[in-house]
C-alpha cells in the first residue's frame, strides 16, 4: 500500500510524520508544495465522503420508493382478493339455498308419492284457515283428486273439489270468497328461498 493511498484514507499519524520530515529537511518552497498536496488530499477526502453520502442518501430513497412501491402492490392485490373472497361467499351461500331447495323439493316429492294421504291432510290444515267462510273450492292435481274428492265429500259436503291438470303430485289450492291458499310445492319452496337469498 503506498503512502498516498494511505493519506487518502485518513491516516493522521503518516501525514503528520511526512509534514514533520519535510519541513525540517526541505526548503521553503518545498514545504509549501507539501502543503499543498495536504490541502488537495483533503479536498479528495472531503469530496469521496461528500459523494460517498450522496450515494448512500440516494441508494435510500431508490430502495424506500422501490419498498413503497411493492408494499402498494401488495395492498391493492390483498383488497382484490377481499372483494373476490367476499363475492364468492355470497354465490356459494345462495348456491348451497338453492341446492338446498331443490333436494327438499325432491324429498317432500317423495314423501307424497309414498304417502298419498299426505295431501289430504295438507288440505285439511289449509281448510281450518277458512272454517266459517262460503263457498270454498279446492283444486289438486290429477293424482291426487279422487283421493281428496272422497275425503271431503266425507267430511265437508259444501267443499267443491276439481281436477286442475296444471298442479302438481301434492300440490293444491283452496279459494273461498275472502282467502286464497296457494298450496303448491313449487310456490312455497320459493317464498322460502327469497327469505333465505333476501331476495
Amino acid at each position: 500500500m503506498s503512502m498516498s493511498s494511505r493519506i487518502i484514507r485518513g491516516d493522521d499519524r503518516i501525514k503528520k510524520v511526512r509534514v514533520t520530515a519535510s519541513v525540517t529537511a526541505a526548503s521553503p518552497g518545498v514545504v509549501t508544495e507539501i502543503l499543498g498536496q495536504d490541502h488537495v488530499m483533503n479536498v479528495e477526502k472531503q469530496a469521496f465522503e461528500q459523494g460517498y453520502k450522496e450515494g448512500e442518501r440516494i441508494g435510500k430513497q431508490m430502495g424506500e420508493r422501490m419498498v413503497s412501491a411493492a408494499v402498494q402492490r401488495y395492498d391493492r392485490s390483498v383488497n382484490e382478493l377481499a372483494a373476490v373472497h367476499a363475492s364468492l361467499r355470497v354465490a356459494m351461500e345462495k348456491e348451497a339455498v338453492r341446492l338446498a331447495l331443490a333436494v327438499a323439493k325432491k324429498i317432500v316429492q317423495r314423501e307424497i308419492s309414498m304417502d298419498p294421504d299426505l295431501i289430504g291432510a295438507l288440505v285439511s290444515v289449509a281448510l281450518k284457515r277458512v272454517q266459517g267462510q262460503t263457498s270454498v273450492a279446492v283444486r289438486v292435481s290429477s293424482f291426487d283428486h279422487a283421493r281428496i274428492d272422497s275425503a271431503m265429500r266425507s267430511s265437508n259436503t259444501s267443499i267443491s273439489v276439481a281436477e286442475d291438470p296444471s298442479l302438481e303430485r301434492g300440490d293444491f289450492v283452496l279459494d273461498s270468497t275472502q282467502t286464497h291458499v296457494d298450496g303448491r310445492l313449487a310456490g312455497q319452496l320459493e317464498i322460502i328461498g327469497r327469505a333465505l337469498l333476501d331476495d
